[in-house]
């Protein structure tokens, strides 16, 4: 999986910015009016604060606090969570800043200053969404030392004929020789 590139989150924001001012100009031109609610900001706050509560167990396991194991799985999903947070994050930020683009030369009426400051507001929540989402994916990353064992392992793996874990040295004198064989439901079990 390839992480968030910072390129690719600004082009986002641009293209839902641009989008969503010609769409909410189109609109304004009709007299219609975009409802704006102040639940909004809120919400965007709170699952920002979700989404670094999930990378959380992560990020401890990653930096040593390994009491428990992390299922591999768990992690493949929060990686994902974060990843749409900040790419959703980008896209509101971009869309809630081409809304306050176009009520900005209104300020001077009171509605349309009330409503930019709402947008306002959603925008800050949603660029805290996209920084979450961006933070809680740095937190998923394996530390260069994990990942180079890791490798190392799959490769003695390979050249052993599929078993990792198995020990060079000879049994002799009370050893036992142990090596652990890949199952299908993913758990090793010493032989």
């Amino acid at each position: 999986m390839s992480p968030l590139r910072t390129r690719v989150l600004l082009a986002v924001a641009l293209v839902a910015g641009v989008v969503t001012w010609v769409a909410l100009d189109v609109v304004d031109g009709t007299g219609a009016a975009v409802p704006m609610p102040w639940t909004v900001p809120v919400l965007l706050v709170v699952l920002a604060v979700a989404v670094l509560s999930v990378g959380r167990p992560v990020r401890r396991w990653n930096q040593g606090h390994r009491d428990r194991p992390l299922d591999a799985l768990r992690a493949a999903r929060t990686v994902v969570v974060a990843q749409a947070a900040g790419v959703t994050g980008a896209a509101l930020a971009g869309a809630y800043g081409g809304f306050v683009a176009l009520l900005l030369p209104m300020l001077g009426i009171e509605v349309r200053r009330d409503r930019m400051l709402l947008a306002l507001a959603a925008m800050a929540g949603s660029l805290l969404l996209l920084v979450a989402g961006v933070v809680v994916e740095r937190w998923c990353r394996l530390p260069p030392d994990d990942d180079a064992d890791g490798r190392a392992g799959r490769q003695q793996g390979r050249r052993s004929g599929g078993q990792t874990g198995t020990s060079s040295r000879e049994p002799g004198d009370g050893e036992v020789r142990r090596s652990a064989e890949y199952t299908p439901s993913g758990v090793s079990t010493p032989t």
